[in-house]
């Protein structure tokens, strides 16, 4: 029966370069001697089941329909997309010679158990792979090169046709230098959009402070900073990890007898520089031994186990494996697990509490549980890949994002050159390997490039701030609010201020915080000036009722504060000017409101008119603030619906430098006013005030499109409410 059944095997891969793999046998019942073979093989397989779990993966189809019993005809038990994991229960070979392997895998938390046709597996474990050879239970193999069209044509890959075009030409570039990788779509069935901004969520994504200020967004502790949007992006984008060294992200992390059986002497290699090149502390073994052993017997791969300990731990210093630290002496926690935090000292003692919770007394009990979890908590729960232990984008158990070993989003990438390097010290780069590699939905058409440059102004929102915008110079840019930053884009980097102000429920605005903006060469650093902290207040409006009708608007500024400023200055800055800008709030969408801006009328409180003569109105002082006005006057009924937009403005002076500052936004039509106030009854009917307000309101009613530009006018004292 054995010969039998290798002869049709011998046959199929032997034709597998011109075979389709459509082909199938001819029906046949298997004889005595063949069903007694095909027990032994069964026999066998359950004993290599006992010792290990054996996974494959899901390939060659979008959905694949996995079957209560061995045959298409049989009931579909769920559809499952390509790249699930799944462990081998059982083979089955069909009276067509065709094998059925009956695997279980998680699907949202809920266990299945079905068939799978062989053909639709991608398996790396050589010792099931051996068995398959040696007990002829595949006989429909072919060659996973084995090439679609005309030979004369270019070559194309059945598992690479499944992928989407961005993709092929690099795995194409793979597959011709290392034909015996399997590369296999992991369809995530995510809309790319929706991963962005769940992984930049919560401290999911960090990257090292060390690194260029254009990839950070912002402190998340001592020596990590949350990534950017764009520095998450390429490090996601698989399409940028395709390539000789990194596309061992993808791997899978089980061990493998062929290249991990003999590889003790090339984890030593690689653990040679490190500290971790001699023996384990509290032991006769070395780290190699011990990680090896580890995986062999939890079916761990060796190289991530030691690869992963040299990522968490670096230089080896870190109180986690020194054993000395206070009050958790003789506890270890190699693998950082449960080291979580914002300070030092909060990763330390979180760490060291889970260490001795489970009583990790040495540092061998540290490696071997510190393993296990690694092995059950993340590897046979289907983020089998360094990848997705970063990037938590299967959802077979644990939901989706949150159950991410580590944050560092760099990690996956460091890891597999480190995990390559290893495998070329043991001859093995070119042995069979399943690559397991994300597909999302609506993906960008090219791999996100690494950025070189950032124009974003990252802003530690103060507490009760809400508003998502950023002014930068006076101008509004929208922004986004997360991980306690808000961040706004598209300023440019020529920027030299910034300021969010701070609303109360009704809208109205109550504080305003100001930042200075350096352009650091490709991004914005930020440096708030608390002393200029409400710098600019807003008071309020109300209709000017007495000779021509008009709209005053308030602006405060600390009477401290100006007085610090007039003389030796706050954080080296002095005043120079303030005053009030107004414009047609119709006008806003097309042109900024700025100091100089078009269709911007100005007018000065504080500094010098062009008769060189100083002015400085005070319209009132009210709780240590004093506050000046500014009046629209002159107004046609046809503008009395009209909404004008008001705010103050201040010019700061440092190093010969100016700095202009901005108030609040605020805009009001005179009709409005006019008619709250009359709400309010705060004029007796029939006064002259109430009548004057009356006649505003009716006048308005009238209103037609024919306006002229009414005038302004920077009062201090002598107006009447």
């Amino acid at each position: 029966m054995k010969k039998i059944l290798l002869g049709i095997l011998s046959i199929v891969l032997v034709g597998a370069m011109v075979m389709s793999p459509a082909h199938t046998y001819e029906s046949k019942a298997f004889t005595e001697e063949e069903a007694e073979w095909i027990a032994e093989a069964k026999s066998v397989l359950y004993d290599m089941l006992k010792e290990k779990d054996v996974t494959a993966v899901v390939y060659l189809a979008d959905q694949y329909s996995v079957k209560a019993e061995a045959s298409e005809d049989s009931k579909t038990i769920i559809k499952v997309p390509s790249g699930q994991s799944v462990r081998i229960q059982d083979v089955e070979l069909t009276e067509e010679y065709e094998a059925w392997v009956k695997v279980s895998f998680a699907r949202q938390e809920q266990e299945y158990a079905g068939y799978v046709q062989r053909k639709n597996l991608a398996c790396s474990d050589e010792l099931f792979l051996e068995w398959e050879m040696n007990y002829g239970m595949n006989p429909g193999a072919y060659a996973m090169m084995f090439a679609l069209g005309e030979e004369a044509g270019p070559r194309v890959y059945e598992d690479i046709e499944q992928f989407p075009a961005s993709y092929k030409e690099a795995l194409t570039a793979l597959k011709e230098a290392h034909p015996n990788w399997v590369f296999v779509k992991m369809d995530t069935g995510l809309d790319w959009n929706t991963v962005v901004a769940e992984e930049l969520m919560g401290g999911r994504s960090l990257i090292s402070a060390s690194m260029g200020g254009y990839l950070q967004e912002g402190k998340f502790s001592n020596g990590w900073s949350y990534a950017t949007e764009e520095a998450l992006e390429y490090y996601l984008d698989p399409r940028n990890s395709l390539k000789e060294k990194e596309i061992f992200q993808f791997e899978q992390l089980t061990f493998n007898e062929s290249y991990h059986m003999n590889c003790e002497a090339a984890v030593q290699s690689f653990l040679d520089n490190t500290f971790m090149k001699g023996n384990v502390p509290q032991t006769v073994m070395t780290y190699a031994h011990v990680f090896w052993a580890i995986g062999k017997e939890q079916n761990i791969s060796p190289f991530h186990l030691a690869s992963r300990v040299y990522q968490e731990q670096g230089q080896g210093t870190s109180p986690l494996i020194s054993g000395t630290y206070p009050g958790y002496e003789g506890y270890y926690n190699y693998f950082n697990i449960g080291a979580s935090g914002k300070t030092d000292q909060e990763v330390i003692e979180n760490g060291l509490a889970y260490a001795k919770e489970h009583n990790w007394y040495e540092p061998y009990y540290s490696l071997y549980y510190g393993s296990i979890i690694i092995g059950s908590n993340y590897i046979a729960k289907g983020q089998d890949t360094l990848y997705l232990q970063k990037f938590d984008v299967d959802d077979s158990n644990n939901g989706l994002f949150w159950h991410q070993y580590m944050q560092n989003i760099t990690a996956p990438t460091s890891e597999a050159r480190s995990i390559y390097k290893l495998y070329e010290e043991t001859n093995s780069v070119d042995n069979l390997f399943v690559f397991k590699i994300p597909v999302y939905n609506n993906m960008p058409e090219a791999a996100s490039p690494m950025p070189e440059n950032s124009d974003r102004v990252i802003l530690s929102t103060p507490e009760g701030y809400g508003e998502a915008v950023v002014y930068v110079d006076g101008i509004p840019y929208a922004a986004e609010t997360r991980n306690g930053y808000t961040i706004a884009r598209g300023a440019g980097l020529e920027g030299k201020t910034a300021i969010m102000y701070q609303y109360d429920g009704a809208g109205i605005p109550i504080g305003m915080s100001v930042w200075t903006l350096e352009n650091a060469g490709n991004y914005y650093k930020a440096t708030e000036v608390e002393g200029l902290k409400d710098l600019l207040t807003y008071h309020g409006f109300s209709v000017r009722i007495t000779g021509r009708a008009g709209i005053r608007f308030k602006t405060g500024i600390g009477t401290s504060m100006r007085e610090q400023l007039l003389g030796d200055g706050i954080s080296g800055y002095r005043l120079k000017e303030y005053g009030t800008l107004v414009m047609n709030n119709a006008n806003r969408g097309t042109y900024p409101m700025i100091k100089g801006g078009e269709k911007v009328a100005q007018g000065i409180a504080y500094g010098m008119a062009s008769d060189g003569s100083l002015v400085d109105n005070i319209y009132e002082t009210v709780n240590n603030r004093y506050r000046f006005t500014s009046v629209l006057v002159g107004m046609p009924a046809e503008q009395y619906k009209t909404d004008f937009a008001f705010r103050g403005y201040t010019v700061l002076t440092k190093d010969e430098e100016e700095l202009i500052l901005y108030g609040p936004i605020v805009y009001r039509s005179i009709y409005t006013l006019s008619e709250q106030a009359l709400s309010l009854n705060l004029y007796q009917e029939g006064s002259a005030a109430w009548s004057f307000l009356k006649q505003i309101i009716a006048d308005g009613d009238n209103l037609s499109q024919n306006a002229t530009q009414p005038g302004t006018a920077n009062e201090g004292t002598g107006a009447t409410e």
